[in-house]
Parts: structure tokens; C-alpha cells; sequence
């Protein structure tokens, strides 16, 4: 839910221009880069091997290794997701640009197959409209004699056929952008997805542990999908202008995370899943997040903010707010320490270590 509240922020909040869409496109470069390598990599990637019983050394380069296996599975992602977008069914012919409500003063733009000008009011309705506006230079006023007029009318006639050809140019442009923008979105719900799994694994083993734990890590957790739900519908939404597809694709991918605490119960239920396990699936996560971020937000954010006027701002307002999402994850889990130990003991019945040392010895038995 607290992704979808995410993407509903992004579908809702009026756009009009590509500091928005370039501003998103950083701040969820900055989520993902930040939570990849501080949290996943640093963090879970490494603890997982070094609780599994390697050293710190060989911790470290497992989880290194893991980190760029990823990469080649990007790529795999990268074009699985290339070839659902132009090869599938992402863009259907006649609804892949303007929004619904946008159909009707959008019904002259390149999105819906008609001439080239956009107006103001036309880009307004309709996102994908606002970034591509074509505007038709003023044609050149007839005066004088007939000649001139007709001189006038076949600059116009040019003029008409100047521009139906950039009008063309310039739509299959917006197309190609709009199929990079999708493209982006879905790979980043793959890449969303394959991280909310162990997240929902790491809450159904807090609820393990004591159902104040499982409580406070996943509210923690679901602070931190906000901005994970805006990464995947800013791309979605931009891309294709539809409310519900950006929306569906979000929740799609944040299935993942009660989905991974099913598979919790059904390993607590069947067997165990050992702390390797864990470290390679986050190593191999981190890695997939990072060329994500590199290969696909960023130069994003950057080609629609050429000037750099909040790219750079936005990506570390990112970084800071996932740093707060884990500073509270982590004063969620319980703290473990000699201050513990009576209330544990006395919660099982028995008596802490020193407690035991304290006791006298039995004397020995007598012969």
C-alpha cells in the first residue's frame, strides 16, 4: 500500500514541464543508489555471509562477486523488458500517449495521429504533450498586388508542408521517448520487485521474532516503498500518460514483498533458508538496483535536465530520505545487550548466566 501511495502522489501532482519528469528520475536514482550500496550491499549483503560463518575478508568478496553478478542479469532484464515494451503489448496502437481525460483537447496533437501544433492548453491535459510542443512559425502576411497573395499562399502551402514533415519527425520522436520511459519503468519494477522479496522475508522474521519487531520494521520498511512506488509510476506514467498503468505496474511489483513473507512461512514450515542464501540474493539484488540507477535513471534525469537545474539536488534528496527510512529501520530491531538478559530469562522461565555463576555449587555426592 505505501508504494501505491507512492505512485498516486506521481499520477495526481499536475506536470507541465521536464523538470518534474527529470527531477523524478533522479530522486529515485538517488533511492536506489543509496539503499543498493549502503544498505543491501554494505549492510545485508556482507552481515549475511559473515552471520553464515566466513570472515570478514571472505564476506566481502563473496558479496563483491554477487554485487556484479548482477549486472549481467540487468542485462537480461534490460532486454526482456526492451522487447515487451516495443516488440509486446506495453503500447497498444491508439492509447499508448494521452490520458483519458486529456482525449478531448488533446484530440489535435501528434499523440491521437493529428497535426503537429500543440497549445497550451492541449499540452496541459495531456504529459507527454507538455514535453514535445511543436509550435509552427507565423506564416508571412499577403499585401500588394495578386501576385503577392499568390506568393503568399505558396509560402503558406511550404509553410504547411514545412511543417506537417517536422510534425512527423517530431512524433516519432515522442514515440521513441515514450518507449524509453516505459521501458525504464518496467525494468524498474522487475528490479523493485526482486528487492521487495527478501524485504518481506526480513519482516516475517522480526514478526518471528517478537510481534513488536515485526511491527516496527515493516511500518519502517513501508516508509522507505513510498519513494520506491514513485521511481516505478514516474516512468510508467510519463511514458504512456495513463493513470492505471503506472498504478498497476507499482502494485505489481510491490506484491513481491507480502509474497516474500509467504515464502518465509513456507520455509519456517519446510526447512530453513540459510544465511548464504540471503547473502547472495541481496549481493545479486545490490547489483541489479546499481546498473539500473547508472545505465537507465540518471542519464534519464539528465537528458530532460540539460542544465542540471535539480538533477543533482533531487538525487541526494533521495539518498537522504532512504538514509532516514534505514536510521528508523534499524532503531525498529530489537536491541540486543546485557541490560536483556533478566527479561529474556525471566520470559523463559529461567536464569540469566550470571545469575547461574552466582549460585553456590552442589556438593559433591556422598560416597
Amino acid at each position: 500500500m505505501a508504494a501505491i501511495a507512492g505512485a498516486l502522489f506521481i499520477v495526481l501532482v499536475p506536470v507541465k514541464n521536464d523538470l518534474f519528469l527529470a527531477a523524478s528520475l533522479a530522486f529515485a536514482a538517488g533511492v536506489m543508489l543509496y539503499i543498493s550500496f549502503v544498505d543491501i550491499y554494505a549492510g545485508k549483503a556482507i552481515g549475511h555471509f559473515e552471520d553464515a560463518g566466513y570472515t570478514s575478508a571472505e564476506a566481502f568478496t563473496y558479496a563483491t562477486i554477487c554485487f556484479f553478478a548482477g549486472f549481467p542479469i540487468s542485462w537480461v532484464l534490460d532486454k526482456i523488458s526492451h522487447r515487451a515494451v516495443y516488440h509486446g503489448s506495453m503500447l497498444a496502437s491508439g492509447s499508448s500517449f494521452c490520458t483519458p481525460s486529456a482525449s478531448a483537447s488533446c484530440s489535435s496533437c501528434c499523440c491521437t495521429g493529428g497535426e503537429a501544433h500543440i497549445d497550451e492548453k492541449s499540452a496541459a491535459a495531456c504529459p507527454p504533450c507538455s514535453h514535445v510542443m511543436v509550435h509552427v512559425a507565423p506564416q508571412p502576411v499577403a499585401s500588394g498586388d495578386g501576385e503577392d497573395v499568390m506568393a503568399g499562399g505558396g509560402g503558406k502551402q511550404a509553410g504547411g508542408r514545412a511543417g506537417s514533415s517536422a510534425g512527423g519527425e517530431d512524433a516519432v520522436s515522442q514515440e521513441e521517448r515514450t518507449k524509453k520511459l516505459v521501458h525504464l519503468g518496467l525494468l524498474a519494477a522487475m528490479a523493485m520487485a526482486l528487492h521487495n522479496m527478501p524485504e518481506g522475508l526480513v519482516t516475517f522474521v522480526g514478526y518471528m521474532d517478537s510481534i513488536t519487531s515485526g511491527i516496527t520494521t515493516a511500518v519502517a520498511i513501508a516508509i522507505h516503498n513510498i519513494p520506491e512506488g514513485m521511481v516505478i509510476a514516474s516512468a510508467v506514467y510519463f511514458g504512456t500518460g495513463q493513470r492505471l498503468k503506472a498504478v498497476m505496474w507499482t502494485a505489481l511489483a510491490a506484491l513481491s514483498e507480502p509474497l516474500g513473507g509467504l515464502i518465509g512461512l513456507a520455509v519456517v514450515c519446510g526447512g530453513s533458508m540459510t544465511d548464504t542464501v540471503f547473502g547472495i540474493l541481496f549481493g545479486l539484488v545490490g547489483g541489479i538496483m546499481v546498473y539500473i540507477s547508472l545505465k537507465e535513471l540518471l542519464p534519464g534525469a539528465r537528458r530532460f535536465d540539460p542544465k542540471d537545474k535539480v538533477t543533482t539536488a533531487l538525487m541526494a534528496a533521495g539518498g537522504v530520505i532512504m538514509a532516514c527510512s534505514l536510521v528508523a529501520i534499524a532503531f525498529s530491531q530489537p536491541q540486543e545487550g546485557p541490560e536483556l538478559e533478566p527479561f529474556m530469562s525471566e520470559v523463559a522461565g529461567g536464569v540469566t548466566a550470571t545469575e547461574e555463576e552466582a549460585m553456590p555449587l552442589a556438593p559433591p555426592p556422598l560416597p
